[in-house]
């Protein structure tokens, strides 16, 4: 989970037109130290007009990762302990 910036990917077709609009496309690169992603517009024969939005993001990724461990607290707090009770054996 996290924010929006870390789905993989969120596009929708404009209605009535043969274009789709794309949002925080991820962009491969051979350098992990950044994340670049894309964000425009795709023709329908493939072609695609953007601007790339990149940066470290190290605010956002703390901002997910201290989301992800809340929920993971509050899932672990929700989950009710099994617990077997002994069987009782006729004598």
């Amino acid at each position: 989970m996290g924010i929006i910036l870390w789905s993989k990917s969120m596009r929708f077709k404009v209605p009535g037109q043969s274009v789709s609009v794309r949002f925080f496309e991820r962009v491969e690169t051979v350098n992990n130290q950044y994340d670049i992603f894309d964000v425009g517009l795709e023709q329908e024969d493939g072609s695609i007009d953007s601007v790339v939005v990149g940066g470290s993001f190290s605010y956002a990724k703390s901002l997910a990762r201290k989301a992800d461990e809340n929920a993971a607290a509050a899932k672990a707090q929700s989950t009710p302990e099994v617990v077997a009770a002994p069987i009782a054996v006729a004598a």
